[in-house]
């Protein structure tokens, strides 16, 4: 969602800025995979964290 949003707010304001920064189709779809990998390892990495936490522990028992 966050790549959408961020693809699209670029696309609008584009013309505001003096500089052109081409994204073809190809780099676009680079960085959504790249963006998908990212979540998803940190995704993994929080969900590891959070299963070696006593249950007991974190109900505060």
């Amino acid at each position: 969602m966050s790549f959408i949003v961020g693809k699209t707010v670029a696309t609008l304001w584009a013309p505001i800025f003096p500089k052109y920064v081409l994204l073809e189709p190809g780099d676009a779809v680079r960085g959504f995979v790249l963006v998908l990998v990212i979540c998803a390892l940190a995704s993994t990495l929080a969900i590891r964290a959070a299963l070696r936490v006593d249950p007991a522990t974190a109900i505060g028992g």
